[in-house]
């Protein structure tokens, strides 16, 4: 069912971006960043291929996708606004410890929260600029942009310069591959299964950091 959902998504995109062109773009570029299930891996070579058939010049296309990108950007910053740190905290210190029989597994916790929020606001412009070059976290990203209140002129200029930095090269290898634009949704699955497989890598090693440091910690001391 999921892989027919999928289809029939891939065949929207396509026909969205065909009919409608550079606004197409920009419309399938806002949906990819609010819904993950969206299949945008083709979206840019396709957009490419469309300024190789002279249906739409080559800056149209990047800048209407960098438009549709920070709007659904701007979206989900005003998300993490409106959830704030106090709804952050609370979420995080309800639901970041998994309970399995009697193991408990903390995947998230409020220390890790607060260094996470130290490092977001030394550095917040490069993680939102360098996020947008991955998947699944391009998105959720401005997320914890909004809950930590950074500067939405500065999450705005950065969000769009990451963009643009992603979408331009495979809008380009689209336009100059023309009627094989196809061959680059290989590399780009490739690029993708990289970044889940280093992801998924990441959670497993915290988690199983997180149970050991559980497992090895002295048992409190009774008194009396």
């Amino acid at each position: 069912m999921l892989a027919q959902l999928i289809d029939d998504l891939t065949t929207l995109v396509q026909e969205i971006v065909m009919t409608f062109g550079a606004p197409g773009v920009a419309v399938i570029a806002f949906m990819e960043n609010i819904f993950p299930l969206t299949p945008s891996e083709l979206l840019y070579p396709l957009a490419g291929k469309m300024a190789y058939d002279g249906e739409a010049s080559l800056f149209s296309v990047i800048l209407a996708g960098g438009i549709g990108s920070i709007i659904g950007a701007f979206v989900f910053y005003h998300v993490g606004r409106y959830l704030g740190e106090t709804r952050t905290r609370s979420f995080i210190a309800r639901y970041g410890t998994v309970h399995l029989g009697r193991f408990r597994l903390s995947l998230f916790t409020l220390e890790a929260y607060d260094r996470a929020v130290v490092q977001f606001e030394k550095r917040g412009g490069i993680i939102v600029m360098v996020a947008r070059w991955l998947p699944l976290i391009h998105g959720i990203i401005s997320i914890p942009a909004g809950v930590v209140g950074m500067n939405l002129t500065k999450f705005m200029v950065y969000s769009f310069i990451g963009s643009v930095s992603w979408i331009a090269p495979t809008v380009l290898a689209g336009y100059f591959l023309g009627s094989q634009w196809e061959r680059m949704l290989e590399i780009l699955d490739i690029y993708e299964y990289f970044w889940y497989a280093v992801l998924a890598v990441v959670v497993l090693y915290y988690a199983v950091k997180r149970f050991r440091n559980r497992s090895t910690a002295p048992a409190p001391t009774q008194e009396g």
